[in-house]
């Protein structure tokens, strides 16, 4: 099935808007049949097999988002009847799937500029940026959005059967390229970038969007097509939510939040289950890992991972688990590959799943505080602040759990992940359940690991650092190699895959630039104003040069695109827009240097 043995686990609660109850449980049940029936083509089955292992397209994710023009059972009986050899040749299955279904892309409908915000972003009007290098630069991104901007065609909630895309209520921005659906993590920035430019409405749509996925299926699957429904991505909802509500009017958001609030508790206890194999007792501690409940080729990189696998199912689970940690692929996810020195890594070695991650553990953090936060904000109806004041107390019950659970996370960084100027990942001997004792976690790492960008960036951001924590940090960044012209690469290892050294990537950057300006350390600021002026600077003259943004930056050289990876570098692209438009208005004329 294209689904965990716990896909519907939540459908017997209230989707959020339905009305009672039972009427939402038949809801969900005839939702859960048709996305059964559409798996039958897309996640399993002879026809997925027979095509993706054809290679009757270049890139396999192209005929899962090809929606059908019949139902499925009407094409896989087709199917059946072709001849042996037919099944077997390309060009013969490059008809029938012709024949039976249509191209991607066309179960979305785009929307008109004028439907979705304002002419230019409102900080522009504001005096915030005066450059007009920057200002174009500026516009330019603003009107990108429109291209990125789609609606579900009706013909998606009239026949659910018929395609692998997740129906959503209100409006979508897609990253771009070969990504025609929204990503869970990828979000985040995107809607930094919309309420820079003024487009509100959007981004709180694609909050209740991904809010709608809880309702239905407890967590946020790591995109919005069926096939992505065996795991998630990192856990970047509350900050979200936190950002939509921080830029509304205090009894809009005494109104928006506490269905918001309960969807955010859902998803907690979906990360927190020790059943669904995210949750690990480490000691006194609960620690999170990233786990996918697959054991075969992901239908959208079928070929792939036959390659790569060989036919192991251990395998299979590991690959779709790192496309879970959104750092896809890594050596960072290997014993021997991930070491400081290490001269090869290949993709069969990847030991996610023994991995307890620093940057998903600060996320969880951050998680529970925000948690702590609205669940007093919901409780007195006061107003709701992301960053909660160090110290805060709280009398709300359920407040109080959170941020306890927040206080004994911290100390588990304190005590098990920090290492004299950092932050590090956790490894565990094996990917088994646990529990595990706190000092096999503390010492299992197989060797002196190489720098990771999350070490730093994703703790930062978290307001994890205590003073002289953040001064180590702030001193480690200048000599731990990842630091270039075009901002910071993720690793130190030059892998070839594209979460390594040298590409760079927007969320870290930004992450980063954040966590330095919180933290208050002795010239953290100005590392966060350079930073920023690499980025933009980077993104500016990659633009001028190729008309584009670019999914991620190359670190080492000023204005180049990325390279690596499973999949041709792409185009367009949301996250990336959002963080320049982010930090062009957070710092504006500011980022003048020179350089740029």
């Amino acid at each position: 099935s294209c689904f965990g043995s716990r896909r519907f686990r939540h459908c017997d609660l209230a989707i959020a808007g339905l009305p009672p109850l039972a009427t939402a449980r038949r809801v969900c049940r005839a939702m859960a049949k048709a996305h059964e029936r559409a798996a039958s083509v897309y996640c399993r089955g002879p026809l997925l097999e027979a095509v993706q292992r054809s290679r009757v397209f270049e890139d396999g994710k192209h005929f899962v988002d090809m929606p059908m023009r019949k139902d499925p059972e009407d094409i896989l009986s087709a199917f059946e009847q072709l001849s042996a050899e037919a099944k077997a040749d390309a060009g013969s299955l490059r008809d029938f799937v012709a024949e039976h279904f249509f191209e991607p892309g066309s179960e979305l409908v785009e929307l008109k500029a004028s439907q979705i915000g304002p002419e230019i972003p409102p900080f522009l009007e504001a005096g915030k940026l005066r450059d007009e290098n920057l200002r174009e630069f500026a516009v330019a991104l603003h009107r990108l959005w429109p291209t990125l901007c789609r609606v579900t065609a009706s013909s998606v909630t009239d026949a659910l059967h018929r395609t692998s895309a997740l129906p959503r209520e209100h409006a979508m921005v897609l990253p771009g390229g070969r990504f025609r659906e929204t990503y869970y993590w990828d979000s985040l920035w995107i809607i930094h970038g919309l309420l820079s430019s003024g487009m509100r409405s959007v981004a709180r749509g694609l909050v209740q969007n991904l809010l709608g996925d809880v309702h239905e299926f407890g967590f946020v699957p790591n995109g919005g097509r069926i096939y992505y429904l065996n795991r998630s991505q990192p856990p970047m909802l509350h900050a979200m939510v936190a950002a939509v509500v921080e830029d509304m009017d205090e009894e809009e958001a005494v109104s928006w939040l506490p269905d918001a609030f309960e969807g955010l508790k859902r998803e907690y206890e979906w990360w927190m289950s020790a059943e669904h194999g995210h949750m690990v007792q480490v000691g006194p501690f609960k620690l999170n890992r990233y786990y996918a409940h697959w054991d075969g080729p992901r239908p959208e990189s079928y070929w792939e991972d036959l390659v790569t696998a060989g036919g192991s199912v251990e395998v299979y689970r590991e690959l779709a688990s790192v496309a879970e940690t959104g750092w896809d692929f890594s050596a960072r996810w290997s014993r021997a590959g991930g070491c400081a020195g290490s001269s090869g890594y290949e993709l069969r070695t990847s030991e996610v799943t023994s991995v307890l991650p620093v940057d998903l553990n600060a996320m969880m953090y951050s998680f529970e505080r925000t948690l702590a936060a609205m669940a007093e904000a919901v409780a007195t109806g006061g107003k709701f602040r992301a960053v909660a004041p160090p110290g805060a107390t709280y009398e709300d019950p359920t407040a109080a759990a959170f941020s306890e659970a927040a206080t004994q996370r911290r100390h588990a960084f304190d005590t098990l992940f920090w290492r004299k100027d950092r932050w590090v990942d956790l490894w565990l001997p094996d990917g088994g359940p646990g529990p595990w004792p706190a000092d096999v976690a503390a010492s299992a790492h197989g060797g002196a690991r190489a720098a990771t960008l999350a070490d730093f960036a994703v703790p930062l951001w978290a307001r994890l650092a205590d003073e002289c924590q953040a001064s180590a940090i702030v001193g480690s960044l200048a000599d731990c190699g990842l630091l270039g012209p075009g901002g910071l690469a993720t690793t130190s290892i030059a892998s070839g895959q594209q979460w390594d050294a040298p590409n760079a990537w927007p969320p870290l950057q930004s992450m980063l630039i954040e966590g330095l300006e919180a933290s208050g350390a002795p010239g953290s600021a100005e590392l966060a104003l350079d930073i920023a002026r690499r980025w933009v600077g980077t993104c500016l003259v990659a633009w001028k040069a190729t008309g584009f943004m670019h999914e991620k930056y190359d670190a080492d050289e000023f204005g180049k695109g990325g390279a690596g990876g499973e999949y041709e570098p792409q185009v367009g692209f949301g996250w990336s827009n959002g963080v320049a438009l982010q930090l062009l208005e957070l710092y504006g004329d500011r980022l003048i240097d020179g350089k740029a």
